[in-house]
């Protein structure tokens, strides 16, 4: 019997661990311990944590590691840590809108935060960013911490607050570690498949850890199941507890044929569902607003060498420490996973 609130429990317990993206190696092994105690095989790799059952090939989930936060570069400031992995990393400059700078400072303004050792995830120091202490110069996201000490830079900074239940809301930065949630009950739900769980998801480079780890298996699949969050401004998709498909993001089209059989065994189980590119077009959108997600830049940056599908949980106020999804949502985002992946294995596509 399905218990909600254990994947409540087990999501609140990891957003208890730090994973500023860029800054996950603390949480990828408390991850690896934790997924040891189910007695299951565990791999561990660059950007990635491999995780699988007695049947490694029978199904491919995916789910990320990485959240928001900030980086300090030393003088007491701080930035948005998905921008400065970006171009630090990879190189890649990113010009960001005036409201999209103002949307991150209001993210952060009032937040206690905490800085932390990204390998021993040891505390550093705590403080809180109040409205005099976030700025935006020459095009960018600085903040100041009032409380916290002098750091080096490259120390990652994370939400200080804590997710809580109540009222069958769960609220919290629950953008990507719901996912995780819901990956640790399948398994304990008799999941013997393999999930490969990516950072840098954030920043959207997430592909490249799972396309390479694809590649050394000689993994040849179109039938990847990806989880995640989506965003929306409506209340009703949680209310209501659907789960939300996706025949395609703004860059890719996923497998039909998976994508197909997702939306007839969820017709069949009665469980409300919405495609998220169907709705968004149907309300006036173009295709390049339907939104980005790992699977699309993963059939774009590899020219569709695997495919897949997304199944999503619907949420609100998406990055911040408040987003929030409800526990009808939840009880039927993993009904329909345990269904497709447990009770009675979907059969997955080859092509």
């Amino acid at each position: 019997m399905f218990d909600p609130e254990a994947v409540i429990t087990k999501t609140i317990e990891y957003l208890t661990v730090p994973a500023v993206v860029g800054h996950e190696f603390f949480f990828m092994e408390a991850l690896a311990r934790d997924y040891e105690r189910l007695g299951l095989t565990i791999q561990m790799y660059p950007g990635l944590v491999a995780i699988s059952g007695s049947a490694p090939q029978s199904a491919y989930i995916c789910a990320h590691i990485d959240r928001h936060g900030l980086v300090s570069i030393g003088n007491g400031e701080y930035v948005y840590a998905a921008r400065h992995i970006r171009e630090f990393k990879y190189g890649e400059e990113h010009v960001q809108a005036r409201t999209e700078l103002e949307s991150i400072v209001g993210r952060f303004v009032g937040e206690a935060v905490y800085a932390y050792d990204p390998f021993t995830g040891m505390r550093l120091g705590d403080g809180i960013i109040t409205a005099d202490g976030a700025e935006i110069q020459d095009g960018e996201n600085i903040f100041h911490i009032d409380g916290m000490p002098d750091l080096p830079p490259e120390i990652p900074v994370a939400y200080a607050r804590k997710a809580q239940f109540e009222n069958e809301r769960l609220e919290g930065q629950i953008d990507n570690a719901i996912s995780l949630g819901i990956v640790h009950a399948l398994f304990r739900g008799g999941f013997q498949g393999t999930a490969l769980l990516a950072c840098e998801e954030e920043i959207g480079k997430s592909w490249i850890p799972l396309a390479d780890y694809l590649k050394t298996h000689t993994i040849e699949t179109r039938s990847l199941i990806i989880l995640d969050t989506s965003p929306y401004s409506d209340p009703e998709p949680i209310e209501t507890g659907r789960v939300i498909l996706r025949n395609r993001d703004f860059s890719e089209t996923f497998n039909p044929r998976l994508v197909a059989r997702l939306k007839e065994r969820i017709t069949a189980l009665d469980i409300p569902f919405q495609v998220k590119d169907e709705y968004l077009m149907a309300q006036g959108k173009t295709v390049e607003q339907v939104g980005s997600t790992e699977l699309g830049r993963l059939l774009k940056w590899t020219n569709r060498q695997w495919s897949g599908a997304t199944v999503q949980i619907p949420t609100q106020m998406y990055h911040t420490s408040h987003e929030t999804t409800g526990l009808k949502a939840i009880t039927n985002y993993y009904r329909f996973l345990h269904n497709i992946l447990v009770e009675d294995l979907l059969p997955m596509p080859d092509i």
